[in-house]
């Protein structure tokens, strides 16, 4: 470029740029030019930048990908929401060749959270870079071709408005009207914007014993008091709002619901807070359930959510990473303990047993216990990856490290009754869980390292999740990313004179802002778990007949001999779709007359099994048959698609 043309750029630039963008010197303009062009240049282009959609507009973003005949997708609605709102399915596929409900099958899921919509973001940005790379990309259209893509990309689209609305309150919930204290009115009691700065944050009020202090290392974040090193307790900390109810608790019963990522059957936490009524309670995870049982072809699972198992593989015992919520939210849930219990009374019931009876309609608390809990016998449900799995589970979170570059998450719930266990441990399958996002670096310890979106979260984790530990220093870690990405993601503690509290101080964490990274990460995280997605599609198991001969042994009766083989990388059921019985055997089946066979193999036979990358086994048949005549031998596998061969007697 030469001194006129950049004096031009300047001289342009200049107009639109604050003047505190030029005290540095002139040699490092085209640096800065560089930058400018790089987050202005799609609106100076007429392309408009990426965003997070309210379900309206992202409704009409998913119908717009399956405009025109070319298109290889096609939307429909498996079902409504609580508020009567579409529950989206994008089906991707070449719809030519093998029907697709014979094709094996990855399903992408996202927006159980309410909070979550990064993962909404990153599902739509997958169907858009499929649909718009298929015509020219090989490896797009051979996947397509061979296999298809499910997407639901916003599974709670109730919960999901709430970062549209002018009071934010960060809910994960779905709007299902619930009674939280169990005092017969439902959603009474739920938290209040008093400084009215649009956003639903935290109070903390000077009490004398309260558990909490002021972090020395960070004013703005609490921590318990340890008095074995001398601390005294001097705060408590509550939800912003008001004790609407009068009964001694600040915000116990908001509006909703039912946290839709621990709604589902496995390891699901009765009688917690937000679980729901009863497992699968809600229709939109209803929906969930009977679109996979009805496509019985689905053989991975990726879930965009709040816990992970991607980022930080199961380990080599298959247990999970550590998980690490934000301490100040626990300290505020925490002032609400017991709540649920105020609306109850408890009477003997003889035989040693204590039976709780609502004064309400409440729906957290068991209605009996006869029998004191540890006399009985209980089986837990599994919560470890079997150890026949574990290499692939690496085995991807090596894959998404070289995509994604995310080392670290930057928080991560313990799942219960998420979406993703129901994937693995019911359905038999493969079934990842990420955020989407995280830190380019995994951290050894409390606010170590640098933190920079688009990188493998888990303080003290490695990358292959070998180390336990829980993460320390969540909300230190969550401020030191805000500061290092320059986001404003934290409401300075500030007076506030509570009609019920007297003084008090309103801040903490802003909702939405540590849960979504910004909206100009959407577009290349979405390239990367594109390809990521791709990259699982490679893996399923493919059903094929390697060979079919016919042998004359004279006398009409006819040697027939069979090879078959998964051709793909995994087997056709996973180690523990076999414990679990969940994944149907494959059939394999000789269109003859059932009388025409004479001895070996069976008409229809089924195969419980077959190893990945090649592994073969043989079938034979003696029958008898006509000089002249073709025989058909198909085979069908649940996750390995199908296969046919024929063969003409001789």
């Amino acid at each position: 470029m030469d001194e006129i043309n950049i004096q031009l750029l300047e001289m342009e630039v200049k107009m639109s740029l604050p003047s505190f963008v030029f005290r540095k010197p002139r040699r490092q303009f085209p640096l800065l030019a560089l930058a400018f062009f790089g987050l202005c240049g799609p609106l100076m282009f007429g392309q408009k930048p990426e965003a997070y959609h309210p379900f309206a507009e992202l409704t009409n973003k998913l119908k717009a990908l399956t405009a025109g005949p070319a298109a290889p997708a096609r939307l429909s609605s498996i079902g409504k929401s609580g508020e009567g709102r579409d529950l989206w399915l994008l089906e991707i596929a070449n719809p030519a060749g093998v029907p697709i409900k014979n094709r094996p099958a990855l399903l992408i899921a996202a927006g159980f959270e309410g909070d979550h919509l990064i993962g909404s973001e990153i599902a739509r940005s997958i169907a858009d870079y499929l649909v718009k790379n298929y015509p020219t990309d090989p490896e797009v259209k051979r996947r397509l071709d061979e296999s298809v893509i499910y997407i639901l990309p916003r599974v709670n689209p109730d919960g999901a408005e709430g970062m549209f609305a002018p009071v934010k309150t960060g809910t994960r919930v779905n709007h299902t009207p619930s009674d939280s204290d169990n005092d017969g009115r439902m959603d009474e009691d739920g938290p209040e914007d008093l400084n009215k700065d649009g956003f639903i944050t935290l109070m903390r009020v000077k009490s004398p014993g309260g558990p909490y202090i002021i972090d020395p290392t960070e004013p703005r974040l609490m921590r318990k008091a340890d008095p074995k090193k001398g601390e005294r307790g001097e705060y408590k900390i509550f939800w912003e709002g008001l004790d609407k109810d009068q009964d001694g608790f600040i915000g116990e019963d908001p509006a909703g619901g039912t946290d839709l990522n621990r709604n589902f059957m496995h390891d699901y936490p009765y009688y917690q807070a937000d679980a729901g009524l009863h497992m699968v309670s809600e229709s939109e995870t209803r929906a969930v359930l009977d679109f996979m049982i009805e496509h019985r072809n689905i053989a991975a699972v990726l879930a965009f959510g709040e816990s992970d198992n991607l980022i930080v593989p199961p380990n080599a015992g298959g247990r999970l990473g550590p998980a690490g919520e934000i301490d100040l939210f626990k300290f505020a849930e925490a002032s609400n303990e017991g709540a649920d219990k105020t609306g109850m009374v408890s009477v003997d019931e003889g035989f040693g047993g204590r039976l709780f009876r609502r004064m309400g309609g409440g729906r957290n608390q068991p209605q009996a216990a006869a029998v004191p809990r540890s006399s009985m016998p209980e089986r837990q449900a599994a919560v470890t990856v079997n150890p026949g799995d574990v290499d692939y589970y690496r085995l991807a979170g090596e894959k998404y490290l070289e995509l994604t570059g995310i080392r670290q998450p930057l928080f991560n719930r313990e799942p219960h009754g998420a979406f993703f266990q129901y994937g693995y441990f019911q359905f038999g399958v493969l079934s990842f869980s990420t955020p989407g996002w995280g830190l380019a670096v995994a951290e050894a310890g409390r606010g170590r390292g640098p933190a920079s979106v688009g990188g493998r979260a888990g303080g003290g984790a490695s990358s292959g999740g070998e180390t336990v530990a829980a993460m320390p220093g969540v909300d230190h870690r969550i401020l030191q990313w805000m500061n290092t990405e320059k986001i404003d993601g934290f409401v300075p503690w500030t007076a506030f004179q509570h009609p019920q509290l007297g003084p008090v101080e309103i801040g903490g964490f802003k909702p939405y802002a540590f849960v979504n990274p910004p909206a100009a990460k959407i577009g290349e995280l979405g390239v990367a778990h594109a390809k990521f997605a791709l990259y699982l599609s490679s893996l399923f198991p493919r059903v094929r007949i390697a060979s079919l001969e016919a042998v004359h042994r004279g006398g009409g009766l006819y040697r027939l001999t069979a090879e078959v083989e998964n051709a793909g990388f995994l087997p056709l059921s996973l180690a523990h779709g076999e414990v679990s019985r969940a994944v149907r055997p494959t059939m394999l089946q000789l269109r003859v007359p059932p009388e025409s066979i004479i001895s070996g193999t069976p008409k229809t036979t089924s195969l419980p099994n077959l190893a990945g990358s090649g592994g073969r086994r043989k079938f034979e048949w003696l029958l008898k048959g006509k000089a002249g005549s073709a025989l058909e031998l198909i085979i069908v596998s649940d996750k390995g698609g199908t296969d046919k061969a024929a063969v003409v007697l001789k």
